[in-house]
């Protein structure tokens, strides 16, 4: 690689809507993030219902429940 072509990596804190900060590399100086980790619904364990309405998990997990039983 060529040396001087880069842009330079800096340790930047990253701002969430809900107040969570995060530490990450970055070329930029600061941003903001409109969900995180912290406040998604998906990470929270919020809203897993509703993304399976028509009970394939329940459905995959009958039909595999005894799969690696010996």
């Amino acid at each position: 690689m060529k040396n001087g072509i880069h842009p330079e990596m800096k340790l930047i804190t990253v701002k969430c809507a809900c107040g969570a900060e995060h530490k990450i590399y970055s070329t930029v100086d600061s941003f903001r993030l409109d969900v995180c980790s912290e406040c998604h619904p998906f990470y929270k364990g919020e809203g897993a219902g509703l993304l399976d309405t028509e009970g394939r998990i329940q459905k995959f997990n009958n039909r595999y429940k005894n799969f690696l039983k010996k």
